[in-house]
């Protein structure tokens, strides 16, 4: 995009796209940034360990890194096209391992670590991954399904392992630092993304090397015209999901820019020192990170960041106004579904904000309203919003292409699955999404009440289940025991979930009950569960209800 141009007719306007045919992910983002008289030796990737540990990683180190892990897969049978399935947290491993796959024309299948082992079992089968690069905590979940996984070849684990499992630092120090990248097509497949959340058997979308590029005119607007000189950026959002990797991590890596990587649970009053020391100048935050870092920095001194980016999920004005009073800037935004990858964004000082619209079109792109049969519609008109034929950003197809997804392309337009409008102005206006009844939003994340009862039923000491949401945004669960019940069953229950569905999954609240109140067809009546008192006698001492003091 051109640097701060005057409005944003002028960016449209002298805007052109220049993804070539032969283009390759990994080399973009890596490679290039050390040959033809670039510095190889710039930082790329500073990753700060939860015990304070500081490591600095160069271009030219992620580049000979990656090289081996691609001649370690190559020599274990790896060919393009294959997947290989990631279950890391942010750092140098999951750096290295998504500069390598794409290297080899293969595609990364990224999982998010929080996923149990029902939810990882259906992405693995599902993907047909050949090997699976899985961090050491994600292997209880990975044991747990492994015998139904005959298509798992090898397991990488770095820093530790198990029976079955090869070192991954081990064998790097084996293999040669020479990998010439393949050179891909531009439309050839580089990732296989499935939604963050455990909820049913999702299909997976499969994103083409292309697809970073075209997201990069809504990132680099959202993040102030990135980048700008001193640029440093950040992002808490997982890694190995689409958002962080295309919003943040490969866009300061084409544009040179180290990025910053921290493990461990996000927290605010941590996070606001993080950026203190590090110089954080562009950060890119989901909404709900946005929130609790904006009422952190609003109760004490802090770092100034440049630039604050959040997306995909339309912000409220209240959170626009308590952002501009803590930070001093608006918080800016990048919208568009997985399949289409960002296509509207919003700048203050570029354009009027108007909330909860997340903007405009980016630069290249064309996004409407249609009706049903791709039509394009007048303003105000509600419709399917949709982005223009042939977005570089859009995805290929569902892997496999054997169900009907929420994003299609009807006469040239790519639906988003999200209704709205455009108003005259050309904002856009996406409609919240609704959840169904049997749906829960736990910490930003879907959460289907009928996998966490599937669940819970499928324990051997569990009858029946019922799981509904408090008001608080809590799950709490009613459990028909076969037997004697008590805390010990409770703890057993918790453990049992967090093995199979994820911590995030496990009901906040657990109670014994000597029936489920059921329906006549045999549903359980959520109504009724929702109303049931707090018990004082809950098997947990944390469960139980205590007298607010005042």
């Amino acid at each position: 995009m051109p640097n701060n141009p005057r409005s944003y007719e002028e960016a449209c306007r002298t805007f052109r796209w220049r993804i070539p045919d032969r283009y390759n992910l990994a080399f973009d983002v890596c490679d290039r940034q050390t040959m033809a008289g670039a510095d190889g030796h710039r930082t790329a990737l500073i990753v700060e360990a939860a015990d304070g540990r500081i490591d600095r990683y160069t271009f030219h180190v992620l580049r000979l890194l990656s090289n081996r892990l691609a001649n370690v897969l190559s020599a274990q049978g790896v060919t393009p096209g294959d997947r290989i399935a990631l279950v890391l947290p942010a750092g140098i491993e999951a750096a290295i391992a998504v500069l390598a796959i794409p290297r080899m024309g293969a595609a990364a299948v990224p999982i998010p670590m929080d996923l149990g082992a029902e939810p990882l079992a259906w992405r693995l089968a599902d993907s047909g991954a050949r090997v699976a690069v899985v961090d050491p905590a994600a292997l209880p979940a990975l044991d747990e399904v492994r015998h139904l996984l005959p298509a798992i070849q090898m397991v990488l684990t770095p820093n530790g392992g198990g029976p079955g499992c090869i070192e991954m630092w081990a064998a790097l120090e084996q293999a040669s630092d020479s990998f010439a990248p393949l050179v891909t097509p531009s439309s050839h497949p580089a990732f296989v993304f499935y939604p963050p959340d455990g909820g049913g058997k999702p299909p997976g979308a499969v994103l083409p090397h292309r697809a970073m590029a075209g997201g990069l005119p809504a990132v680099e607007m959202s993040m102030g015209f990135f980048p700008q000189f001193g640029d440093v950026t950040w992002t808490p959002a997982d890694w190995m999901t689409g958002e962080a990797l295309f919003r943040a991590v490969l866009p300061a890596w084409h544009h040179g820019v180290p990025i910053l990587a921290r493990t461990g649970v996000f927290d605010p009053g941590e996070a606001l020192d993080m950026m203190g020391r590090h110089g954080i100048r562009a950060a890119y935050l989901p909404p709900t990170d946005l929130a609790l870092l904006t009422d952190a920095a609003s109760q004490r001194p802090h770092a100034m960041p440049r630039a604050l980016a959040s997306g995909p999920e339309p912000l409220s004005a209240d959170l626009h106004e308590r952002v501009i009073r803590a930070f001093g800037i608006h918080a800016n935004e990048a919208w568009g579904v997985l399949e289409t990858g960002a296509i509207a964004a919003n700048l203050a000082g570029l354009m009027e904000l108007r909330p909860p619209s997340p903007g405009r079109a980016a630069p290249g792109l064309t996004v409407e309203a249609v009706d049903e049969r791709g039509r394009p519609l007048k303003a105000g008109e509600r419709g399917i919003l949709a982005v223009s034929p042939n977005a570089p950003g859009s995805f290929l197809g569902y892997w496999g292409d054997q169900v009907t997804g929420p994003a299609r392309r009807v006469n040239g337009w790519l639906l988003t699955g999200r209704l709205g409008h455009r108003d005259l102005d050309n904002y856009i206006w996406p409609e919240p999404l609704t959840q169904k009844e049997t749906v829960a939003i736990i910490d930003g994340t879907r959460v289907r009440l009928e996998d966490v009862e599937a669940t819970l039923t499928a324990h051997p000491d569990v009858a029946a289940a019922g799981v509904i949401e408090r008001p608080e945004g809590e799950l709490r669960a009613f459990v028909v025991p076969r037997g004697p019940a008590g805390a010990e069953l409770a703890d057993d229950l918790r453990r049992w979930i967090t093995l199979r569905r994820g911590a995030r999954e496990v009901p906040h609240r657990l109670e014994f009950m000597d029936a489920l109140p059921l329906a006549v067809d045999g549903s359980v009546l959520r109504a009724e569960l929702l109303a049931q008192p707090l018990r004082l006698d809950a098997p947990v001492a944390a469960d139980r209800w205590r007298p607010r003091r005042k």
